[in-house]
């Protein structure tokens, strides 16, 4: 059974990722069933044990994880304090139709079976996945990655790219940390909310613009942290 899987991005750049074990996932859940109770009988409490309080119980309870990890991309409350999260094997960003499958096997991986199948399934599958997993083509990760290059895909870039202008030659003057925390960053929107993931991104090309003197920030700051890249390993390589 893998501990890790491997996703190579668009930036040939090679992410690896701990897969979450069976433990994290069982805490996980077990905070979620928790922070269900708890609503169940504020529910209850508030609206004196009516009908509308069963049934508005019986909506929060199917609904809460679907809700949540499209709100949250990917993490309920559970996930959320345990550190894990689900994302796509391609490593693609996560879509509603995704987080649906996962949600629509659950009463037959984990409510019906009390969470005996799921367990069985996630420790017996190569990438510990679930059957809703299995049919939506996701995994449950750490929130702890790490990404590397190798000399092979560094001369793919270089040849892919030898035909790209040159527009800021005082890159070569940069260090290649500086380089990979970009292609990490660019790498990385999965892990964030989109928010937070465009701010990061314009953070960091406020950063490189002052480093290069420009007079103004780009605009288009993915596309601008793009080109630093690309620009840099023509330069460098």
């Amino acid at each position: 059974m893998a501990r890790q899987i491997e996703i190579r991005t668009a930036q040939q750049v090679t992410l690896s990722y701990d897969l979450a074990g069976a433990g994290l996932r069982i805490l996980s859940t077990l905070i979620d069933w928790g922070i269900l109770l708890i609503i169940g009988l504020f529910i209850f409490r508030a609206l004196d044990n009516s009908l509308f309080a069963k049934w508005l119980s019986f909506i929060v309870v199917t609904f809460y994880h679907l809700i949540a990890e499209i709100v949250t991309n990917g993490r309920s409350p559970g996930k959320i304090l345990t550190g894990i999260r689900v994302m796509r094997t391609d490593g693609a960003p996560l879509e509603m139709a995704d987080l649906f499958l996962r949600w629509i096997i659950r009463p037959l991986d984990l409510t019906f079976s009390l969470g005996i199948l799921a367990l069985f399934v996630v420790n017996g599958t190569q990438r510990r996945q679930r059957l809703g997993d299995l049919m939506a083509g996701t995994v449950v990760i750490t929130k702890k990655h790490s990404s590397h290059y190798n000399y092979t895909d560094l001369m793919k870039l270089h040849v892919s790219r030898t035909g790209t202008s040159i527009n800021f030659p005082q890159l070569r003057h940069l260090e290649e940390k500086h380089i990979l925390f970009i292609k990490n960053l660019l790498s990385s929107h999965e892990m964030y909310s989109a928010g937070a993931y465009r701010n990061a991104l314009k953070k960091c090309a406020e950063h490189l613009a002052s480093l290069l003197q420009l007079e103004k920030t780009p605009t288009n700051h993915r596309e601008f942290l793009q080109k630093l890249v690309q620009e840099y390993i023509i330069l460098t390589r």
